[in-house]
Parts: C-alpha cells; structure tokens; sequence
C-alpha cells in the first residue's frame, strides 16, 4: 500500500488518521500515539463498534477500507465514517474535508476510563453551528494558554528563542552530535557560574541546566531529521496531560513549558532560517511562512514576541467566528512590564483589528494566593496592595476592561475583602469597569459565589450602583432548593451577575467528574445571565466552536437556551465596545502630548488596604514549629495515605460512621506497622484522628501540613506525635500536591479514601496519574468521591456493605509486594 494522506480527529492531533491507497481502493489505520494507556483507542473502537489490531511499536490500532463514492457530476470522493457518523470526505487530489470530531471532552473521559459510557452523539460531533445562535466571543481566558502549540512552536522559530538545556532533556528531544557539543560547551561556562552558589546534586544540575539554551530555531532546523518527533514531544507538553484527567499541580506544570515561549527572549545567536519547506509538520510550517511573509508587512516587521501572539491570537479568532475577547493577564499589575504592554498593545492593535476585525481587551488579573510552582520565587507580604496601586493606573487604558481574581480556588474569596474596597472605588470612576471573580469552580469553597458578590456589595460607597460583575466557572453553591442556594440565586438576578462557563476545563482539570447535574440549564430558567469562556483553548485542546458545541450536546442545551446565552453576549459585547469608544477618547484626553508612561507611573498611587479585625490567629511557619517532628517519608516501608479529615471544606466536618469505622479495625488488624506507614493531612480529625486513636500495633504516621498553621494546628500536631512533612502550600486545601511530589510521582503506594471534596477528588486523580503505582480505594458511602471513582473505571476498587477492604487487599496483595520489591 502507498502512503496517501493523514487527516486528525481532535485538535491536539491525538487522533491521526493515516489513509494509504493501494490498486484504486482507500485504507485507514486510526492511531492515538499519544495516548500510551490505549484506553482512548479501545474505548473509541468499543463504541463504533469497529474491531482492533495490533501496529508499530506493538499498539493498538484501528484498520478498515474507506469507501468511495461518485456524484452526480461523476466526481470521485471517499467517504470515512465512524459508528454511522461522516466524519471526513478525501478527494483524489489529497483535500480532506472534516466535518465531525471528537472534542477534548470526550476524549479526556475516554482517557480516563476502561469502560467509557457516554453514547455515540456525546462523542462525536458535527462541527457545525447554526450562524444566529454562534457564539462571537470569549469571555473567559488567559493570556498564555490561547495559542496552539503549533502556532507557538512557529513563533519559537521565528524569533529564534532561547529554549533551555533543562527541557530539552525532559521532553527527551533528540539533538545532532554538533548541537550537543555546543550545548554542553555552554553548560561548562554556566556551571562555572554556580561554584558558590551551595546548590548540590539534582537542584544544581536544574539551575545549569535551565540557564544554558539552545536556539530554537537551530534546534528544529538543523535537526530535520529529528524534527518531527521533537515537534510531537514539544506539542505535547504544551497542552495538560493526555491519558485521563490533569489537576492545578499539572496545569501549572504546563505553563511553565508555555512561558518558554510565551514570554520568550530571543537567542543572541541567530542562524539563517533556511529548509522552511522541509519541516515535516504542515501546520507549522505554514504559520511559520505567514510570519516570514508578516516581516516584510510594514505593521509587523518590527513586531515582538508579545505582538506576534496577540496578532495570532486575532487571528485565530477569526478562523472561529469570534470577534471580541477579554483576556486575563496578570502583567497588568506588574508595575514597569504593565507599562511596557501598555505600549506594545497601543503600537500594534490598530493594524491587527484592521486586518482581522477582532477587538482585545483585558482583565488585570490578580493572583487570590501566591504562586507557589515558580522555584525561588519570593512573593512579598503586600502583593495585593501592590496589585491595586498598579490597576489604578492601568484600569484608565481602554484596552483594560477591568480585573480578575484568578488562581486555583483554595482559599475563601472573603478574605480578600478589603482588595474589594479599592477595586469598587475604581468602578465608581468607571461604570464600564467589569469585577470577575474565579469562583465556583470546584466544591471546595461552596460560599464563593455569594462571598464575591458580597464583596463588592458591602464595599459600595452610599448610592453607587452594582459594578459590572462577572464570576467565572460558577458550577458549585448551595442546592437551589436549599435557603443558601435560593439567597445565591436571589443575588446573582438582583445585581445582574453573568455567569461564565467552560466546560472543558472544568473536565480536564478533574473540577466536573459528572455532566448530570450541571448547574447551567437551572441558571438559565432562572433568568441568570450566562455566557462562555474557553478559559485558554489551547490548554484543554478546544476551541470556542467545539465548546459551544460541547454545552449544547453535553449538557443538552435547547435552540431557547443557546438564544438566552447569545442574548446575553451581545449585549455584553455592545457594553464593551462603546466602554472602549469612551475610554479611549477620555485616555487621549488624558495623556495629550505627554509620554503615556510618565503618566500612568503618576497615578499608580500607594495603596494600603484595611486588614479589618479578625478573631483569626496569626500563622505561623510550620518548619520552624514542627522542626522536631520534620522527617522524610520512610523508603522501607509502603505508604498507605488516607483520606478523611483534611480535605473537606473548613466548614464541613468528616464524620466517621459505625461500619466504616469497622473496615478501618479490619485495616489495621490486617496491615504490618514493620511493612506499612500511614500518610494523613493536617487536620488530624475523622478517621484520621480515628486511626491515630485506634493506632495499637505502632503505625508509623506522618501529616502533611500547609507551610503556615495557627497556634492551635500546631498544638494539634505536637500532642499527637506524629511525623510531619511541610508542604510550599499555605493553603490546607492546597496540600495534596505535596502527596503527589512525595509520594505518588516517586513510589508505588495504596490510596485508601472515606470522605472528602474536591482537594480529595484531586489526590485520588494525581495517585492515578503518578508514575509510581498506586492501589486506590474508595468508600462505597461518600457521595462525593464515588463520582470521582466511577469516572476512573478499572482503576478505582470501592469497599462497603458488601465488601470489606481486607478482602481487596488479599485479592490484591501480590501485585502490591512486587510494586514494593521493585
């Protein structure tokens, strides 16, 4: 057979369809190289109900002719179907037509399971929408997770960026002999650099090698031959994970690898950019040639990296149908480099909305707790109040539509009331001014919603009337039938509070195990404003076609209710066109003939924000307190972590039940202290508190605890003797990335879980995605982690009434000794 085309079936091209033909007759062979659990292709094949065969490299592969057809003008096509759905038409002349996918939903969920669920109609869709219900704006996304990979990777090329030593031997890409003798003549010289620096062993091998760079554009095109797998390798770690669902820890992670490009400086040592036609990659290559073609265009010639990508940023919009956006970036609350965006945007937006008709805007975004990912990172004590002396300047730039609260949602939004206080009195200046809050996006903090909007209210001067207020993600409060939920609702309508969703986030960041009691259609017959964000396409491998498409199929949406939502949009995108019409005119009224940064720098007034009283004490650093507790997890004995206690929210406390109480006596009847070690959070309370109680036989126990407690966890702590690790999280609800660092991305290990919300739905979700093996079980009884549980069939045991966790373990026990022999 001879090789004919490839067409894909997802956006993160996971799903390749390869086509070859052979004696007039078409063939496919489906491949997810990708997807290294094979669960994505079995599950796909399980539900067309197509048989499966054996490829390359000994996986899984789906074969089978694609018939052709002749029109009634006698002209030829093939036609690829999958479970009765057209999926493609491929022309003799090489053209594929696509017209059905598989969205990130889907796929992510096929991923994630051995015994997918969902039917035919919820995994493959016809991309198309009817023109008077499309949706023209993105509402809800981030600065650095918009753009493609491959549109990253061109940009990487173009400006020939630096790229570090450090990803290229995490991501394994391969280099040529000679690229390798440069490098590593490189890292020599920066090693030298580090002799004092008191760093040892693999921390110091990190900083060399994140501080020696190859250029990129060297690294991809005088390396064609490795090219296509580098470019594969890189792609992927531009997106969150593949076979199943990601956690914050991963998207994190992600970003990381994006900053590479995204805020990317360019290699003092530039090559020829030569061998354009011979990237293996079509789509890169493509956009890489239209960047080429956009030097020699007088508006982007002089372009930066940052210009690029909001150029490109345009246009991909434009490819979709989208027209306006509102963009979170947290630049905007950096002194000197929101001036420099300032500048930037005001040089290069007029050419991009000329050409591509997309109006950008943005959200100055601030962090609701510091970023802990960036290593050596030091966030200063007064960040907020230096955020707000910063947004009171840049929120007069007509490019800045208003300010976000973003970051993962751990931590009760009250407490940054005071932050409200001076935000509202911006909004006084300007009624446009929009205050979105990220709230509502897991289970953990069910009092966010009505806590936002509680913020601003309270924080009103006498007559002035409610901020435009947005909330995003909004899927978790009260029951809408409780007195909770029906206040929540009551507010949201009072004060015209919008409602942005993202569902395929919501999926992929394992915050939505179950569509069946989404929030959405409620809030809509409510009369709730609602509308929708991609909350950074790129990430989740979506786009603002594919999630439309993904709330009508998934969530069942009527023709009624997709009308309520782009009603609700429309009327969102009039406000803000002419909020911009207005503030432009007022800021060059504004600035004159002066220098708009002198300006700006003027009025970025000192801003110190009442700290209010509170009966809360003060915390204090764990390290320093539990010093003589802090050890590290023993290696000679298996770690069993238990769930139940410290992973609920503040105000809900575990409870244990009499006949969970007896699967814990069987448990630790049954388990070896001499074998076995118990892992725990901070809190010590439910059966956490139970099994240091019931602790008998001497089980070595160790909690891991946030890096600031109160005097009273500490105590708690002491009295009870346990061993301690500290985790870089402040935040409780943030500690189960720890359990993943210590544990699960490190050794085998067992999870056993009774109770929790969604800090606990996240560790089981990272126990299952760790590279160490992890035996994860979860009580029958808890409501909550059960939907966790039933989206990881085949990799979850559940123990109950019925089943005593004795009995899974002995069934069990020899996979787990060689797990622990290896």
């Amino acid at each position: 057979m001879t090789y004919f085309t490839c067409f894909f079936l997802d956006n993160e091209k996971d799903i390749i369809v390869n086509l070859y033909k052979d004696l007039g007759k078409m063939y496919y062979v489906l491949t997810t190289p990708n997807h290294g659990t094979g669960n994505l292709i079995r599950n796909l094949a399980s539900i067309c109900k197509l048989p499966l065969s054996k490829g390359d490299n000994d996986m899984l592969v789906i074969r089978g002719e694609v018939p052709c057809f002749v029109d009634s003008c006698n002209s030829e096509s093939y036609v690829f179907m999958l479970g009765g759905t057209e999926i493609a038409s491929i022309y003799p002349d090489g053209h594929v037509t696509v017209k059905a996918t598989i969205p990130a939903i889907a796929k992510t969920l096929m991923s994630q399971t051995k015994d997918f669920k969902l039917e035919l109609d919820k995994t493959i869709f016809k991309t198309r929408v009817r023109k008077d219900l499309k949706f023209r704006a993105d509402l809800h996304t981030h600065m650095n997770g918009n753009l493609p990979g491959d549109v990253l990777i061109a940009l990487g090329i173009a400006h020939q960026i630096r790229y570090p030593l450090y990803y290229v031997k995490k991501l394994d890409l391969k280099l040529t002999p000679m690229q390798w003798e440069k490098v590593n003549a490189q890292r020599e010289k920066v090693a030298r650099q580090f002799v004092t620096s008191g760093l040892q062993g693999k921390y110091l091998d990190r900083r060399i090698n994140d501080n020696t760079f190859i250029n990129f554009a060297d690294l991809i095109l005088n390396n064609l031959d490795n090219a296509e797998m580098n470019i594969v390798k890189i792609r992927g770690s531009l997106a969150v994970i593949k076979d199943g669902q990601a956690v914050f820890t991963n998207l994190e992670k992600v970003y990381l690898y994006r900053y590479v490009f995204c805020k990317g400086k360019e290699s003092e040592e530039k090559i020829n950019l030569h061998s354009v036609d011979l990237i293996p990659d079509a789509d890169v290559k493509a956009y890489l040639k239209q960047m080429l073609t956009d030097k020699e265009n007088a508006y982007y010639c002089k372009n930066t990296i940052f210009q690029d990508k909001l150029l490109w940023i345009a246009r991909n919009y434009k490819a979709q149908g989208v027209y306006y956006a509102e963009i979170s970036d947290t630049t905007l609350v950096k002194k000197y480099e929101s001036l420099e965006m300032l500048r930037q945007l005001h040089e290069v937006m007029p050419h991009i909305y000329r050409e591509t008709g997309v109006m950008i805007r943005f959200l100055a975004a601030m962090r609701r707790i510091p970023l802990t990912i960036v290593k050596d990172a030091v966030t200063p004590s007064d960040y907020i109040e230096q955020n707000l002396e910063v947004l009171k300047a840049t929120a007069l730039d007509p490019y800045v539509a208003g300010c976000d609260f973003v970051g993962e949602e751990i931590n009760d939004i009250i407490t940054l009331k005071p932050a409200f206080q001076e935000i509202v009195k911006i909004a006084a200046k300007d009624p446009s001014f929009v205050i979105r809050v990220h709230a509502g996006e897991n289970d953990s903090q069910k009092d966010n919603i009505a806590h936002s909007i509680a913020c601003v209210k309270d924080s009103l001067a006498p007559g002035q009337k409610m901020p435009r207020m947005r909330l995003g993600h909004g899927l978790y409060t009260y029951s809408p039938s409780s007195k909770k939920g029906k206040e929540v609702l009551k507010q949201l309508k009072e004060n015209n509070v919008v409602l942005e969703f993202q569902i395929t986030s919501n999926v992929r960041l394992n915050n939505l195990n179950s569509l069946e009691h989404h929030p959405l259609k409620q809030y809509l017959k409510q009369g709730i404003r609602c509308v929708q964000g991609t909350d950074g396409a790129a990430l989740y491998g979506t786009s603002s076609i594919d999630e439309q498409l993904s709330l009508a199929k998934m969530l069942g949406l009527s023709d009624a209710e997709l009308q309520l939502m782009k009603d609700a949009e429309t009327q969102i995108i009039k406000e803000a066109q002419e909020a911009y019409s207005l503030k432009k005119a007022f800021f060059a009224d504004l600035i004159k003939d002066r220098d708009m940064e002198e300006v700006l720098l003027e009025k970025m007034q000192t801003v110190k924000i009442s700290k209010g009283k509170t009966k809360k004490e003060p915390k204090l650093d764990s390290n320093q307190e539990l010093k003589e507790q802090i050890s590290e997890i023993t290696w000679d004995r298996f770690p069993v972590v238990l769930i139940g206690g410290s992973f609920n929210t503040e105000s809900r406390a575990t409870k244990v039940s009499k006949k969970a109480a007896e699967q814990m006596d069987s448990l630790l009847e049954y388990l070896n202290p001499e074998e076995v070690c118990f892992v725990i959070g901070h809190k010590l309370a439910g059966y956490e508190k139970y099994l240091i109680n019931h602790n008998k036989k001497g089980f070595r126990i160790y909690s891991v605890v946030p890096s600031l407690m109160d005097k009273k966890e500490i105590d708690k702590i002491k009295a009870c003797g346990v061993q301690v690790r500290v985790s870089p999280e402040a935040q409780g609800m943030g500690i189960y990335k720890s359990f993943n660092y210590e544990i699960f991305e490190r050794r085998p290990s067992a999870v056993i879980a009774f109770d929790g919300n969604s800090a606990a739905a996240n560790l089981i979700q990272e126990a299952k995605n760790g590279k160490g093996k992890s035996a994860i079980f979860v009580w029958e009884h808890s409501k909550n982690l059960m939907q966790k549980a039933k989206s990881l069939h085949g990799y979850v045991f559940t123990f109950g009434d019925e089943v005593n966790i004795v009995d899974l373990l002995n069934d069990i026990q020899k996979d787990l000794m060689n797990s622990i022999k290896q």
